[in-house]
């Protein structure tokens, strides 16, 4: 029995009329997701930026605790070195958060209307929504680590207020790692005290005072037959033991992990070849710096910038109010800290001072413990 043709035509017309609906529904989801995924993208971006520039302010603590509006200055600055669909990312300054206190920085990353910087959508248009607002925001702070990795095989004492100028600590006289110590202000406007600079130059915040990293003769030594150096961990690639291995630490990376307020070993004897060798192996890998005066600066590195220089090195602090024993003894270090290693002056070896990536638990010089600064590491915590 055949259909009657009138009824074959209604159905082809009504199956037309129902894929157009659904071809015309499927473009439109279509093209929502296509504008989804643009948007998607673009708070990925903006993601990013906030990150990387609340991420640089935020370590700009570790070298300045206390500058805010440095750390402004580089959150806007790494911000710049972002885009948001091909357009750079512009911070103004209520997107820049500072809690100096805390060492955290908050960045918030805006395309808004109300800027005039909206993403613009491309097929939501048909829908009336012809652009998005797009935000994202980050949080990172500067907080304790208390370890570091890299340290070189020299300890230095802690600076205090040292009132006979005879560099021993005695007893009464003043110590805090964040009153006197390294980085602290209380040596500001100050010459060196070691005399290294005969020309009397003066320090700010102790940024590029000449410091002795390890002692050259018996006169010097604040304990008998213990110049400084001290025991790194062996790691895979560093020779076994002795003076090889005190050498190969000066030079090279070394990657045990150094926890402040734990106890390590010292190393005895002066070493003097050693030592000389291992410097020189360091500095033959950046030959041509040196440290200008007039710059308060390293120039003429070969790395860019020059803090990454090999030369630039972690060196461990201790108490000065607890004393070394002679002997292969224990310490305990509070502080780690960032020196430029200059040269080996005689039989020292003489670093310039850059700045305390922190400072542990110290002392107050009666014995008892107080806290400072410590070891600092940046981290996004929002």
């Amino acid at each position: 029995m055949k259909r009657p043709t009138s009824l074959l035509r209604d159905e082809r017309g009504s199956t037309i009329v129902l894929a157009a609906v659904a071809m015309t529904a499927l473009l439109s989801i279509l093209a929502l997701a296509i504008d989804l995924g643009m948007l998607f993208t673009a708070r990925g971006e903006a993601q990013r930026a906030a990150d990387s520039a609340a991420l640089a302010g935020a370590a700009s603590f570790i070298e300045a605790p206390d500058n805010e509006q440095r750390a402004r200055d580089i959150a806007v600055q790494y911000a710049a070195a972002n885009s948001v669909r091909k357009d750079a990312v512009a911070l103004v300054p209520e997107d820049v958060e500072v809690d100096v206190p805390r060492m955290r920085v908050t960045v918030t990353v805006r395309r808004t209307a109300d800027r005039g910087l909206a993403v613009a959508t491309w097929f939501a248009r048909v829908f009336g929504v012809d652009e998005v607002d797009v935000a994202a925001r980050a949080t990172a702070e500067a907080s304790p680590a208390g370890a570091a990795t890299c340290l070189k095989p020299f300890a230095v004492p802690d600076a205090w207020d040292d009132v006979d100028l005879d560099d021993r600590y005695d007893s009464g006289e003043y110590y805090h790692p964040t009153d006197t110590g390294y980085g602290s202000d209380f040596r500001n406007g100050q010459p060196s005290q070691n005399g290294v600079d005969p020309d009397g130059t003066t320090y700010e915040d102790d940024f590029g005072r000449p410091i002795v990293l390890k002692e050259g003769t018996p006169q010097e030594a604040i304990v008998p037959s213990w110049y400084f150096p001290w025991d790194v961990p062996q790691v895979s690639g560093s020779p076994a033991t002795g003076a090889s291995r005190y050498r190969w630490n000066i030079a090279n990376c070394n990657t045990s992990v150094i926890r402040l307020g734990e106890a390590y070993m010292v190393e005895n004897g002066n070493m003097t070849g050693p030592t000389r060798q291992g410097v020189e192996d360091l500095i033959d890998q950046d030959p041509d710096a040196s440290w200008d005066l007039a710059a308060d600066s390293v120039v003429n590195s070969r790395y860019v910038p020059w803090k990454a220089s090999p030369r630039v090195a972690n060196i461990p602090l201790f108490d000065p109010t607890q004393p070394v024993d002679p002997g292969k003894k224990p310490i305990v270090f509070n502080n780690i800290t960032a020196f430029w290693v200059e040269e080996m002056k005689g039989k020292d070896v003489v670093g310039r001072f850059l700045f305390a990536t922190g400072v542990g638990v110290g002392s107050d010089g009666l014995g008892g413990a107080t806290e400072g600064p410590e070891v600092k590491f940046v981290r996004l915590v929002e």
